[in-house]
């Protein structure tokens, strides 16, 4: 029987420190929480390419809920204007408004009051506890859903895979762990055109992908 940690996580880590986008600025380790909410926020529907280049100024400009608040909406709109899908604005803003309103400006930790803010999903909500308080779980997406399930060979549309993503999450190293998921997936266990023959875990994976 696989044991997931060996077979499965720390090959990913060791790929990731190797090969993982470390210079996308939202992974800086001493970006604040509300600089991780901004960029879950940027990141939907968006590529993190396009995010990048954007990414900087937004939050030089708004470092803080306080500041966001005190813009014209429109203007946050402006900045946001070049990633297209300018409803991400109106997301900033009013999040931005209940951070004040409900949290004295403080990014909660708590998923129930993650949920609570605007344009803040399941996922994004799971990120923002990754990455800003260190919590070991996972956020599945469509990239970490496609590796995981050919893995460990789960059906993609699988309840179960949402807690096995979570239990493969390693003790203080979820952030990296995460970060590795979205890297390899996008770089090698690709939807379409999986890059199987450079594929560490070729020997080990279940995935029919592997059959000759």
């Amino acid at each position: 029987m696989l044991n997931p940690q060996r077979s499965f996580v720390r090959p990913l880590l060791a790929w990731h420190e190797a090969n993982g986008r470390h210079q996308l600025p939202w992974r800086d380790p001493d970006r604040s929480a509300f600089d991780i909410l901004i960029a879950e926020i940027l990141l939907q529907r968006t590529t993190a390419s396009a995010v990048a280049g954007a990414y900087l100024p937004i939050i030089a400009r708004y470092p803080s809920p306080e500041a966001v608040v005190a813009a014209h909406p429109e203007a946050v709109e402006r900045r946001i204007a070049p990633l297209g899908l300018a409803k991400r604005a109106e997301f900033i803003c009013r999040s931005a408004e209940r951070l004040l309103a409900r949290h004295s400006g403080d990014v909660p930790h708590r998923y129930e009051d993650l949920l609570g803010l605007h344009g803040v999903g399941a996922y994004t909500a799971r990120s923002v506890l990754i990455h800003a308080f260190d919590e070991d779980i996972a956020a599945v997406d469509t990239n970490v859903r496609r590796l995981i399930s050919r893995f460990f060979d789960v059906p993609p549309d699988s309840d179960a895979l949402a807690d096995l993503a979570d239990a493969l999450a390693p003790t203080q190293r979820g952030s990296e762990f995460q970060h590795a998921m979205l890297d390899f997936a996008d770089d090698v266990c690709t939807a379409r055109t999986p890059q199987c023959e450079a594929c560490p875990f070729r020997e080990r994976c279940r995935s029919p992908v592997y059959e000759d």
